[in-house]
């Protein structure tokens, strides 16, 4: 009988690189457009910067985007039960949409605007699930995070403009993202 070897744990770390690389990305922009403002303006408004701000925030959507697209390939093709799987498909769309927020900027507003808020959706549908799939592997712990986190992005949605809903659900993404790939690299262990 042959035994096949877990490599989630690989995917995993993509996860983790995507969440550096935004993070990153972040930071250099907002160190080269002195202008933009947390919560003020949006984070697409780099996209579109005089400086070399938009160089940094469309080429990190678009690497980030696709290490997101890979972590969700990797939690769907290791995933042991359904709210796992559907929580990576999603990410492989959501990842793929983070990615054309690079490509598609404020210049497109139609375009940007869709693939922008396919990208919330899609991450945060995969919360939801990943959430589901978390519970019914019996890590409470972390299924408990994943509600809290919906629960507060649904709340940001009334309660805040866009540029700050933006802003503090993308941090939230980041922390959870983070978890989610230190979960995967745990239970590949355990199982």
């Amino acid at each position: 009988m042959k035994t096949s070897k877990d490599r989630s744990i690989a995917f995993a770390w993509f996860g983790m690189a995507g969440v550096a690389v935004f993070i990153i990305t972040w930071m250099c922009a907002e160190a080269v457009d002195t202008a933009w403002q947390f919560g003020t303006n949006t984070l697409s408004e780099f996209g579109v910067s005089d400086t070399d701000a938009s160089l940094y925030f469309n080429y990190g959507c678009k690497i980030a985007g696709i290490l997101v697209a890979i972590f969700g390939l990797g939690r769907a093709a290791y995933a042991k039960n359904f709210g796992h799987i559907t929580g990576g498909v999603l990410l492989i769309f959501g990842g793929a949409a983070l990615a054309l927020v690079g490509v598609y900027t404020l210049d497109e507003q139609t375009l940007h605007n869709f693939v922008a808020s396919a990208a919330a959706m899609f991450i945060f549908v995969s919360m939801m699930a990943i959430a589901a799939g978390n519970w019914a592997a019996n890590r409470k712990f972390l299924a408990g995070i994943g509600i809290v986190f919906v629960l507060m992005l649904t709340a940001m949605f009334f309660a805040f403009d866009i540029a700050m809903l933006e802003a503090y659900g993308i941090i939230l993404a980041i922390i959870w993202f983070l978890l989610e790939s230190v979960n995967m690299i745990i239970s590949s262990r355990k199982d």
